[in-house]
């Protein structure tokens, strides 16, 4: 599934479960070509937490907002163009932002796309050549391609980012640490929860172990198989990422890193976030692994492809 339709896929579901969001989607036809371009309304700024806010670069608006392209669940925006040639995808896309934006107004006090993947971003700034752009962010993949295993990976890779994941297993092998997957169980989810509220708190994000859990129930209810891969130190889990599979492609996102006493955190963030859910998408001959937006430096030293994303204020609020 392409990852523009898993986002738009992801935002639908979200919306459904969070009485605070809205979600429409605006379509057109140019020949042979069709599309859609999701977006999500929230209602009311002010009902979500200051971190969340400031995060989607909504810290300064007041009442409602539209996110034209949606991004909101995977921090990335999402479209659907399809039965075109690549040179003409972003007229089509030119055409389906210019309309959303108009609905948009409609109703919204404030009209964003917090989440523009580099691709997309010329097409939006040709609907409004008005919009105010920063960056947001960097999207981090790892290509891992058709490997029998994680040596076989490795020799792939050029020598300096051959030697990041090697420096990796032999700090993982010294400490001993191990993974393995278990389920989105109510009991794994209490047990991880501590731990995701615990790294929120260390990147500055207030977040109670009751809005974790809140969280992750809600992304059983995404698209796609969800699982937990734990990372094990001295008989004890001290780690968990949340991920999904979906057709060739593994998400790995929302880490929880447990308050240990003498627990080298360096190490067990490189093994729980990276090295833990490469070795599971290679043992389910998955092709690629997606590390999403944060950390860039970390991800992109081991040989993830970076993706600019950026954020337009495309009507603003006033």
């Amino acid at each position: 599934m392409a990852r523009n339709s898993l986002t738009m896929m992801d935002d639908k579901a979200i919306c459904a479960l969070d009485v605070r969001l809205d979600y429409f989607e605006v379509q057109t036809r140019s020949g042979r070509g069709r599309g859609r371009l999701p977006v999500v309304m929230v209602k009311q700024v002010e009902s979500l937490n200051d971190d969340y806010r400031r995060y989607l670069g909504l810290a300064s608006h007041e009442g409602s907002a539209a996110l034209v392209g949606g991004g909101l669940a995977r921090m990335r925006s999402g479209s659907s163009l399809a039965g075109i040639a690549d040179e003409q995808r972003r007229d089509l896309l030119t055409t389906l932002v210019a309309e959303a934006v108009d609905r948009a107004a409609q109703t919204a006090d404030a009209v964003v796309s917090p989440f523009l993947t580099a691709t997309d971003l010329p097409a939006y700034v040709d609907a409004v050549p008005s919009a105010s752009v920063r960056e947001q962010g960097v999207w981090c993949t790892l290509e891992i391609g058709e490997v029998a295993d994680v040596a076989d990976f490795l020799q792939r890779l050029p020598g300096r980012r051959r030697r990041q994941w090697t420096r990796d297993i032999r700090a993982a092998e010294a400490l001993k640490l191990e993974h393995d997957v278990v389920p989105l169980s109510d009991e794994i989810v209490a047990e991880a929860a501590a731990g995701i509220a615990n790294v929120s708190q260390r990147n500055d994000i207030s977040e109670s172990t009751d809005i974790v859990t809140w969280r992750i129930n809600n992304f059983r209810r995404r698209p796609g198989k969800h699982f937990f891969v734990r990372t094990w130190w001295q008989g004890s889990v001290v780690a968990h990422i949340m991920c999904r599979t979906l057709d060739d492609a593994i998400d790995a996102h929302t880490l929880g890193i447990t308050d240990t006493p003498d627990l080298d955190h360096r190490a067990v963030y490189h093994f729980a976030s990276m090295l833990g859910p490469l070795r599971v998408a290679i043992d389910h001959g998955l092709r690629r692994l997606e590390l999403g937006i944060g950390h860039e430096a970390a991800k992109l030293c081991r040989g993830c492809t970076g993706e600019d994303i950026y954020f337009a204020d495309l009507l603003p609020a006033g």
